[in-house]
């Protein structure tokens, strides 16, 4: 299981949830192994209904999320008073994340001059997208398929670069594919 909050230095692993740290979040639910896990299981539940609620995708996932991050805190030795409202805090923010990667993602869509609720994209759009993105050189495509799929800061980690470096490349690839697309959708 891993962790997305932001990444200390270039190339850096992700925080992956060790024995150690379930430990640890186990013991500030309870103090009782049984009761700790009872406890577990009750937060997790509330905080699956939370992103329910939300309308976020995936609650399930979103909840393993907040909890991790709420393990990875207190093994870097935060002190938590109430783990339900501490829980709870971080659930608001991955909420405001998903929001956000949401967001970016319609603005991907609305650059290529489509706009959510008026129905798909014309045929010619998405085939002029599909046969430009096959045109891009391999490590660009994958560059730009990775930027909307995954989380940018684990993306920006994984390549060794910054979250802006990244930005500023992905930018560069799509003003390329916005570009060839309205050439190909104007040609046909």
């Amino acid at each position: 299981m891993t962790d997305s909050p932001k990444q200390s230095g270039r190339g850096q692993k992700p925080w992956e949830l060790s024995r150690e740290a379930l430990d640890a979040l186990l013991a500030s639910l309870a103090a009782d192994p049984t009761a700790a896990a009872h406890e577990y299981e009750a937060l997790r539940k509330r905080l699956v209904d939370l992103f329910i609620w939300e309308r976020c995708p995936e609650p399930e996932l979103h909840a393993d999320e907040t909890l991790n991050r709420m393990a990875r805190r207190i093994a870097e030795g935060e002190a938590i008073a109430n783990p339900y409202r501490y829980a709870h805090r971080i659930a608001r923010m991955v909420v405001l994340e998903t929001f956000r990667q949401a967001r970016r993602e319609r603005n991907a869509l609305r650059e290529l001059g489509y706009m959510a609720g008026e129905g798909p994209p014309p045929e010619n759009t998405l085939a002029a997208l599909r046969k430009c993105l096959e045109a891009l050189p391999a490590d660009s495509r994958k560059l730009i398929e990775q930027y909307y799929s995954m989380d940018r800061e684990k993306l920006a980690a994984a390549m060794g670069i910054g979250v802006n470096t990244l930005r500023n490349r992905a930018l560069r690839i799509r003003e390329r594919l916005y570009a060839c697309v309205m050439r190909r959708r104007d040609e046909s």
